[in-house]
């Protein structure tokens, strides 16, 4: 809906996506169905949520709650979801989408995250259609990232976005979940500022 809004004001010419944790893999989500999109930061995305679930359960339980006991609580929240919002969690899966995703990436992962573990990135990354690139960064799930990291990301989108400068600004400005990046035509250009779509993530 805010990509469509942007579009639609006349007051853009490029827009990027930057997401963490759910909201990387929503950007994923997204990205081969609109090309348009200029780059995506990809920060901790997971590649299959069902997956995901399955590794939580056993990292918080010490794997001691057997894999078909898991699989029946997933189905019943699978199919209480089904019912009330038509909506089913399975397909939450954006390796299936990377294939046909062209759009330039950077992905990144941190070394000791341990929610959402870097294999997930690593993944997604290595089956990636479009150009990408992948950083390993210290911390974990939630750590804020370095400088290098944020001075990276700026970079990554002053040559996707085709800005004209960058910006100097707070560089350790976390962001939320997915923000939108957006560049003025060359006319009228102001430096934008990133455009929360989705409130941080909750972990």
């Amino acid at each position: 809906v805010v990509v469509d809004h942007l579009r639609e004001s006349n007051r853009v010419t490029c827009i990027g996506l930057w997401g963490r944790s759910m909201g990387a893999s929503t950007a994923l989500l997204h990205a081969d169905r609109d090309p348009s999109i200029a780059g995506l930061v990809l920060d901790s995305p997971f590649s299959d949520l069902k997956v995901l679930c399955e590794e939580l359960v056993d990292g918080y339980t010490n794997s001691r709650v057997p894999r078909w006991v898991t699989a029946i609580a997933l189905q019943m929240v699978r199919s209480s979801i089904s019912t009330h919002a038509n909506f089913d969690i399975y397909d939450l899966a954006p390796v299936r989408h990377v294939s046909q995703s062209f759009i330039p990436a950077l992905f990144t992962a941190a070394y000791n995250d341990h929610f959402i573990q870097p294999h997930h990135a690593k993944e997604l990354h290595a089956a990636y259609a479009g150009d990408k690139n992948f950083i390993m960064v210290e911390g974990d799930h939630n750590t804020s990232r370095s400088k290098f990291f944020m001075d990276s990301v700026s970079i990554f989108f002053f040559n996707t976005l085709q800005c004209e400068m960058l910006v100097k600004g707070d560089s350790q400005s976390q962001v939320s979940s997915v923000d939108v990046f957006t560049a003025r035509p060359s006319s009228d250009y102001q430096p934008l500022r990133p455009t929360p779509v989705i409130a941080p993530d909750p972990v």
